[in-house]
């Protein structure tokens, strides 16, 4: 069974389901997981199970009880798709211990884990990320200068998050050119 393919499907059921994350936010941190799980050797099967797996329970309410606690409510619902996917217990814990640990709730006891949570929290330090977060809080009715707050407060919160070294430096240069983008949009209105 390929695992992979399996979490991308059920990630994309249940993004459809809860009506968020924004999937081209998901594909970001799979791109970078990629990226990293070669430079770091990390088990790329299990940082991409991981990644996918991290958000399937999720909601658009910013801040809400299940934003808060989607680390452990997503663990808790994919346990049951580890065990039907026959995947072995010893990997089983590392993903579930990547989906825990990418807020930094609990410690990443894995390499995996610890590329999982760079991986997740990079796509909030990009231009691209904080653009599809802007066009989604839009999609959601938040009104603009809030959304540009918000996609602030996420960015820095993430940030400083990040624990690989070239993560961080990408972040230093991509979060300063975030802000003097929002920065000059808010000084210029249309």
């Amino acid at each position: 069974m390929n695992i992979i393919e399996e979490s991308r499907k059920l990630m994309r059921q249940q993004t459809e389901r809860n009506k968020s994350p924004a999937w081209l936010l998901t594909e970001i941190a799979i791109r970078k997981g990629m990226e990293l799980s070669k430079k770091h050797k990390a088990d790329e099967r299990l940082v991409l199970t991981s990644l996918y797996l991290s958000h399937t329970v999720f909601s658009p309410v910013w801040k809400g009880k299940i934003q808060k606690n989607h680390t452990r409510l997503s663990s808790d619902f994919v346990n049951k798709y580890l065990e039907k996917w026959e995947v072995e217990p010893e990997e089983k814990e590392i993903i579930l211990n990547s989906i825990e640990a990418h807020h930094n709730k609990v410690p990443a006891e894995s390499l995996v884990a610890e590329v999982v949570k760079n991986a997740e929290c990079f796509k909030f330090v990009t231009i691209e990320g904080s653009l599809i977060l802007l066009h989604e809080l839009g999609r959601r009715g938040v009104p603009f200068d809030e959304a540009v707050d918000m996609v602030i407060e996420k960015m820095e919160q993430k940030k400083k998050l990040l624990t690989l070294e070239e993560c961080k430096k990408e972040a230093e240069e991509y979060c300063k050119k975030i802000l003097e983008t929002f920065s000059s949009i808010r000084h210029n209105p249309r």
